[in-house]
C-alpha cells in the first residue's frame, strides 16, 4: 500500500500548506480592511484551490475562476513524485495510489461550499491526470520494464537510430528551457517597467502594506502562466485578456482593464522596429545553434568531413540522414508540448468579457514551432552544402594535380618512344648526310666551323 500512502501523504502536505497561507492571508486583509471576518472562509477557499490546481474552476460571486494556477500544478506534481520515490514506490501501487487519490479529491469536491464548474466524474479525471504524471515520473524512468523496453528497441532500431532519438528528446528539452528562460526574463522586465502602475492600482484600491505583500505572493501561483504568455508576445503571437484588451509586439493598452494590480505589470507595445525584428527571429536562430551544436558536436551526430581518399558514400548519406531525422521528431514533438502548454496556460476570471484569458493555442503554436523548424533545417542545409563544398574542392584540385601532372611528362614520353628502336629484327633505317656529318663532326675544335673538301 506504500502508492496509496504517497498519495494521501502528498495531497495532505499540500492542502495544509496551501490552507495555512489561505488562512494568513484572509486573516491579514481583514484585519486591514475590515469588514467581516474573512477567516471563515479558510476551509471551503482552500479545498477549491486544491481542485484549481488541478484543472478545475469554480464559482465565487461575481467571479468564475478558470484559470489554472500552474505553479501550484506544478508543485503538487513534484511532491507526488518526491513522496513516491521517497517511499520506493512500483508500478504496482498505482492503481492503490490511484484509487486514494481520487477518493480524497471526491471528499473535498463535497466538503467545499465552493460551486465547482464541472461534474465529478471530470473534476476526477483531470485529477487522476495529475497523479499519474507524478507518480509515473517516480517510478517509470528506474523501472526494470523502461530498461527492458529501451534496450530491446536498441536492438531492434541500431546504435544510430537510438542516438537520432535520443539527441532529438535533447534538443527538445533544451529549446524549451531557453525559451522558458525567455519568457521569465520578459515578465521579469514587464515587471521593472510596470512597478509604479501595480503600486498605483493598489493605492486606488486601498489596500495595506499587509494585503498587499500577501495577495502579491498570491498572485505569483499563475507566474507561470504569465511567462508562458510572455513567450507567444515575444515571437509576434501576442495574447488577450478576454474581449478588452490584446498584447502584441505592435499594440497593447491596459485601459479598458479591471483594478486588478497585477494587470498593472502587462506590456506596452515594442516602438523600435528594429528591437521587433530581432525578437521574432529569436526561435529561427535558437534552431539554427541548436541544430549546429547537435550536427558538429561530438556528444551529438559528431557529422565529420572524410579525409582525402576514395569516398564512402552510403556511409555520407546515413551520417546526414539520421540528423534530419532526428530534427522531423524534434519539430513535431515541440509542436505537440508547445500546444498542451498554451493550451494549459488559458483560463478565464468571469463568464462574459473576461472569460478567456491567455493565447490563441494555434498561432501561439505556429510562432514557436514553425520557425525553430526552420532554423533546424537551415543548420541541416548548411552541413550538406559544407559536406559538398569540400568534396568539391577535393575534387577539383585533383583533377588539376593530374592534369599537371600528364602535360609535363607527355614530351619525354614521347621523346623516349621515337628514340627507342624496337626489337623485331628489322635494320633502322640509313641517316641522312647531315646526321652523318654531325656524327662525325670533332668536338674538340674551336675554329670557325668551316670543314675541308
Amino acid at each position: 500500500m506504500r502508492g496509496a500512502g504517497a498519495a494521501l501523504a502528498s495531497l495532505a502536505v499540500f492542502a495544509v500548506s496551501l490552507a495555512c497561507f489561505i488562512a494568513l492571508m484572509l486573516l491579514v486583509v481583514s484585519m486591514e480592511e475590515g469588514g467581516d471576518n474573512l477567516s471563515e472562509y479558510t476551509m471551503p477557499l482552500a479545498e477549491a484551490v486544491v481542485l484549481l490546481a488541478q484543472g478545475n474552476g469554480f464559482l465565487i460571486e461575481p467571479v468564475e475562476l478558470t484559470l489554472t494556477p500552474l505553479l501550484l500544478t506544478v508543485l503538487l506534481v513534484a511532491l507526488v513524485r518526491a513522496f513516491a520515490r521517497r517511499m520506493s514506490c512500483g508500478m504496482a501501487g498505482y492503481v492503490p495510489g490511484l484509487a486514494a487519490w481520487l477518493a480524497a479529491d471526491a471528499m473535498l469536491h463535497h466538503a467545499t461550499d465552493v460551486h465547482m464548474n464541472d461534474p465529478l466524474w471530470l473534476i476526477l479525471l483531470r485529477c487522476a491526470l495529475v497523479f499519474t504524471a507524478g507518480y509515473l515520473w517516480a517510478v517509470v524512468p528506474g523501472s526494470a520494464f523502461v530498461a527492458k523496453a529501451a534496450a530491446a528497441a536498441g536492438r531492434a532500431l541500431g546504435a544510430s537510430a537510438v542516438r537520432a532519438i535520443r539527441v532529438g528528446v535533447r534538443l527538445v528539452a533544451v529549446l524549451l528551457a531557453v525559451y522558458a528562460i525567455m519568457g521569465v526574463v520578459a515578465v521579469i522586465v514587464w515587471t521593472a517597467t510596470g512597478y509604479e502602475a501595480v503600486v498605483r492600482l493598489y493605492g486606488l484600491i486601498g489596500m495595506g502594506t499587509g494585503s498587499r505583500i500577501l495577495t502579491t505572493a498570491a498572485c505569483l501561483a499563475w507566474l507561470p502562466n504569465l511567462c508562458v504568455w510572455a513567450v507567444s508576445w515575444l515571437f509576434g503571437a501576442g495574447f488577450s485578456i478576454g474581449d478588452i484588451a490584446e498584447f502584441t509586439l505592435w499594440n497593447g493598452q491596459a485601459s479598458g482593464l479591471p483594478g486588478i494590480p497585477v494587470f498593472g505589470v502587462l506590456p506596452q507595445p515594442v516602438a523600435d522596429e528594429r528591437i521587433r525584428m530581432v525578437l521574432l527571429v529569436l526561435p529561427l536562430a535558437c534552431g539554427l545553434v541548436a541544430g549546429s551544436v547537435a550536427l558538429w558536436h561530438r556528444r551529438g551526430f559528431a557529422v565529420r568531413i572524410a579525409a582525402p581518399g576514395p569516398v564512402d558514400m552510403p556511409r555520407l548519406i546515413e551520417s546526414l540522414a539520421y540528423p534530419a531525422g532526428a530534427f522531423c521528431i524534434v519539430a513535431a514533438v515541440l509542436s505537440l508540448v508547445s500546444s498542451l502548454v498554451f493550451l494549459l496556460s488559458d483560463g478565464g476570471l468571469g463568464k462574459e468579457r473576461l472569460a478567456h484569458l491567455g493565447v490563441d493555442v494555434i498561432r501561439s503554436t505556429q510562432s514557436v514551432a514553425r520557425p525553430t523548424a526552420v532554423g533546424l533545417f537551415a543548420a541541416w542545409l548548411l552541413a550538406v552544402v559544407g559536406v559538398a563544398a569540400v568534396f568539391g574542392i577535393r575534387w577539383i584540385s585533383g583533377r588539376i594535380r593530374s592534369t599537371s601532372s600528364s602535360g609535363g611528362t607527355a614530351a619525354p614520353r614521347q621523346a623516349r618512344t621515337a628514340t627507342s628502336a624496337p626489337d623485331s629484327g628489322h635494320e633502322p633505317a640509313a641517316a641522312t648526310k647531315e646526321e652523318q656529318d654531325d656524327e662525325h663532326e670533332p668536338t674538340d675544335t674551336t675554329g670557325p666551323g668551316i670543314r675541308l673538301p
